[in-house]
């Protein structure tokens, strides 16, 4: 059996699942667009390379720092 609680905001109250992490104005969106939620996941090599490129940045970054 799935627990709802009582989320609030300016357009008034909906019920939210007790395991979502989300409020009322992010289950409004999931209930009125149905987009997102799970149906679109990141691939593996995506996540990769946006790792790669923080690494980078962070590097490049550190480097100017402690080139001063």
């Amino acid at each position: 059996m799935v627990k709802f609680r009582i989320e609030k905001d300016s357009l008034g109250e909906v019920k939210v699942e007790n395991e979502k992490l989300w409020g009322a104005q992010t289950q409004r969106s999931i209930q009125n667009f149905q987009i997102g939620v799970g149906k679109f996941h990141f691939q593996k090599v995506f996540i990769e390379a946006l790792a790669l490129q923080k690494k980078i940045i962070c590097n490049g970054k550190l480097q100017l720092q402690t080139s001063f």
